[in-house]
């Protein structure tokens, strides 16, 4: 019956368009003083902080869904800029179809371009026919400059057209196809078929945004480490400059340390493809920059410096204690002490503590990657085989995570420790006769070192496993209750997988018992 139809009239509807919409009803739906202090300190995660989840609700909205029925999945969910857009105010989606001639007449008058960005921001699709390559990128620069704050833009195109649209977003992605390549030389990233685009955007462009994160914040915490052993060694040095370590193992911290980094940033990932298609919702803390926010900046400087403060505080007094002539307390590795070498296996010289206390950043530094690894990577043994019944090449089967921790890491730096050690005896300069002797010193004659190399770097991860164990527990973050779920998933897949298996070989077990 055409009189049940929803009549609208368009002039309303136009005002809608422009009038702005700050969510401020559903804010006076929660009663922000029922915060505890540990969520607004403690708490990442934006709808904790703020007081946006049902127990936040007052009572009386609280007791009106209860009353009713209503779903309290708007009020649950995380607030967003973009579900309050005056576009749900009317049912039924809107796009908006604009030509290139219109757009001349727009573009470049400010009061016209902010007016057709706002009707154009409340459309779920705004489509551009016939328009010039300049026109093109004048519509992204019309998105960076009218949206606050201002987002992150994508251009995709396949044609020479394409370019200044490209050049002019913050991220361009080319696609090589029959119309040649100069989109493509123009982009940040290069396609063969615009389906990929889902996969490059929604899945390696979350993985990759997520690792780059962590690999920044490791880039801090690692020069936090050493350089804050520095520090309070300036205390009893007064202020002279002494320096606390060797400068060549200084120099080559940023090398040993940089495998574990670098294996984190290409193979680490928190959610699996399929299971982060599934759910849109894991896309929250990373469209709102909720991982590079001051709050987990300050987390991880924090890190660094209890870290620091374990490493200097409980190493230097137990290997400081007794000066130039303190041993182990057990004969242990100074069986091996040459008697006609005066101080082998004492411990208490200033290039041994330093170099023990290296060494425990060193390890310290690896626990904290492999702590912090969303993804264990174990491979499988061994790597290379003849045979072909693996399905795989024998790159995919190595174990990324102990290549990098491990064998490129901690293998690499006691190889060239040693080494370096051992060359003042070839080349005659002072400071390669000043290390000369000092890991094998250091390793092979004194248990107390490896007491320390042992206990130190534990009791510092000791903090950070009590604060993760205590967020997850009580305060955790979107993308960990989704890593749960994940988890669970997998683990009932697994099962059901080995019960049919079982009621699979069942019937064939039976029948070789009756025979």
């Amino acid at each position: 019956d055409a009189d049940d139809e929803l009549v609208i009239d368009e002039d309303v509807l136009s005002m809608k368009s422009v009038l702005p919409s700050d969510g401020e009803e559903d804010k006076k739906k929660f009663d922000i003083g029922t915060r505890t202090a540990l969520e607004m300190a403690f708490a990442t995660d934006k709808s904790v902080r703020h007081g946006r989840l049902v127990k936040h609700l007052k009572a009386d909205v609280l007791a009106s869904i209860n009353e009713n029925g209503a779903s309290v999945k708007s009020t649950n969910e995380p607030q967003d800029a973009e579900a309050e857009s005056p576009s749900n105010s009317i049912d039924g989606p809107r796009a908006l179809v604009i030509e290139g001639a219109a757009l001349e007449h727009l573009l470049g008058d400010a009061e016209l371009e902010e007016l057709l960005f706002a009707v154009a921001n409340t459309c779920d699709s705004v489509i551009a026919c016939r328009v010039s390559p300049a026109q093109k990128a004048q519509l992204v620069q019309l998105v960076r400059r009218y949206v606050v704050p201002e987002p992150v833009t994508l251009a995709i195109g396949d044609g020479a057209n394409d370019v200044g649209m490209i050049q002019e977003a913050h991220v361009g992605v080319g696609i090589s196809g029959k119309e040649g390549q100069q989109a493509v030389n123009a982009s940040d990233f290069a396609i063969a078929q615009f389906r990929f685009l889902e996969d490059l955007t929604l899945i390696h462009g979350r993985w990759n945004f997520m690792r780059m994160v962590q690999v920044t914040l490791f880039c801090l915490y690692k020069n936090w480490l050493v350089a804050g052993c520095m520090i309070p060694f300036c205390g009893p040095t007064l202020f002279s400059g002494t320096q606390f370590f060797d400068m060549w193992n200084v120099s080559a911290f940023n090398f040993v340390a940089a495998a574990p980094i670098i294996f984190l940033g290409i193979f680490d990932r928190c959610l699996d493809k399929d299971y982060v298609k599934g759910n849109p919702e894991v896309y929250y803390p990373t469209r709102r920059n909720e991982l590079v926010k001051k709050r987990i900046a300050s987390r991880w400087g924090l890190f660094g410096l209890i870290h620091t403060l374990t490493l200097y505080f409980l190493s230097l007094p137990a290997l400081a204690k007794g000066g130039g002539g303190s041993t182990s307390a057990f004969f242990g590795l100074m069986s091996i002490a040459n008697s006609g070498r005066p101080g082998d296996g004492e411990v208490g010289d200033l290039k041994t503590i330093g170099f023990v206390i290296f060494s425990c950043v060193i390890i310290i530094m690896v626990l904290k990657v492999i702590y912090e690894s969303n993804s264990i990577i174990i491979g499988q043994f061994p790597a290379c085989t003849c045979g072909k019944s693996k399905g795989e090449g024998w790159i995919n089967r190595l174990s990324y995570t102990w290549i990098g921790n491990v064998y490129l890491s901690l293998l690499i730096f006691v190889i060239f420790m040693y080494i370096y050690s051992m060359m003042g005896q070839v080349i005659p300069n002072n400071y390669l006769l000043a290390f000369l002797g000092t890991v094998n010193h250091a390793y092979q004659t004194s248990t107390k070192n490896w007491m320390v190399i042992t206990l130190v770097p534990v009791a510092g991860m000791l903090f950070d496993i009590s604060l993760k164990v205590f967020g997850n527990l009580f305060y955790p973050t979107q993308t960990q209750i989704h890593r749960e779920i994940f988890v669970r998933r997998v683990k009932e897949q697994k099962s059901l997988s080995t019960e049919s298996n079982m009621l699979i070989k069942s019937p064939s077990d039976q029948n070789s018992v009756s025979c």
